[in-house]
């Protein structure tokens, strides 16, 4: 963890009610302890102390993960396929209806390959993330267009987007509401809005507690479940559409890894073999219960195009 981190006390990073208790305590990847509080008025779980938002930056180093790209597989057999019968839905984004032409922004764009993916669609799709290692790699992987900042921002004039999306972005962030708030203004009424986060109310996380990979101490500073996610997104001036959980083979493995140095139990050797770990992320997805939480929403069609205040708690 870089000595350059400053860490501040918070209150809830939603309602700012200063009234919470302990949640969890669960190392982070660097070893180092960290403590989880839930909001007794709202019930989001959050990390007490984080780091500071003007430090926060330093924790995403140019090696993060996300910021290194995969290749796009764009083979003739898998264009014909899409073309007979359409894209294989992966997330609720792919519900949103294609507008030729249409503006999308990923927001927390990462490496790009979202971005790239949905210009290939047909959207007029460019991503934005604060990191410059991002943007960096999304133009020189991808060829797409990306911008360095956060909402607001000049180049996303409001009522301008058709969509935009969140993916594993909303747990990033200091200030979750007023992110959606801008989302919301920068949208046109109608306009498409996907989230996607972690899901705390994951079989994952009551199977693997402290050792749930997607806890991912310090990174993710809010922690939402179904119930918080619906609730922040409909208080920022959204519809909900739909909420959907998703299985990931990859972060069971991830968290079994972790289990079996933090809390060992005597079926994680099983959990171990992929098919089985395979079987397990289907099963918590047809259960409601997956390890990622995606909410799909729209600004209503006589949405106020000022961004509302907050109120104070």
């Amino acid at each position: 963890m870089p000595d350059a981190v400053k860490w501040e006390p918070t209150a809830c990073p939603v309602c700012r009610c200063a009234d919470a208790g302990e949640f969890l305590r669960a190392p982070g990847d660097d070893g180092t302890e960290y403590r989880l509080a839930r909001c007794r008025a709202c019930e989001l779980v959050f990390l007490d102390p984080r780091p500071t938002e003007d430090t926060v930056g330093l924790l995403y180093t140019e090696d993060y993960p996300q910021y290194r790209g995969a290749k796009l597989k764009t083979g003739p057999l898998r264009r014909l396929r899409a073309k007979l019968f359409g894209h294989r839905e992966r997330s609720l984004a792919d519900r949103i209806p294609v507008v030729p032409g249409g503006a999308l922004l990923d927001y927390g764009c990462g490496a790009g390959q979202f971005v790239a993916q949905m210009r290939d669609r047909g959207w007029n799709a460019f991503g934005m993330d604060f990191s410059p290692h991002a943007v960096v790699a999304a133009r020189e992987q991808y060829g797409v267009r990306a911008v360095c900042g956060t909402l607001p921002h000049t180049e996303v004039p409001p009522n301008s987007l058709d969509a935009l999306t969140l993916r594993m972005v909303l747990e990033h962030v200091h200030d979750p509401a007023a992110l959606l708030r801008h989302a919301l203004v920068a949208l046109k009424p109608g306009g498409a809005l996907c989230v996607a986060v972690p899901n705390l109310a994951a079989w994952g996380f009551g199977a693997f507690g402290k050792a749930w990979f997607p806890l991912r101490l310090p990174w993710h500073l809010s922690h939402f479940t179904p119930d918080t996610l619906a609730r922040t997104v409909r208080a920022s001036g959204f519809e909900v559409e739909t909420i959907a959980t998703k299985g990931h083979t990859n972060w069971t493995g991830f968290s079994v890894r972790r289990a079996r140095e933090l809390n060992p139990k005597w079926w994680t050797p099983f959990a171990r073999v992929r098919l089985v770990r395979s079987a397990l992320s289907k099963w918590t997805e047809r259960r409601g219960a997956g390890d990622e939480l995606c909410l799909l929403a729209r600004k209503p069609l006589r949405a106020a195009l000022e961004v509302p205040t907050r109120r104070a708690a």
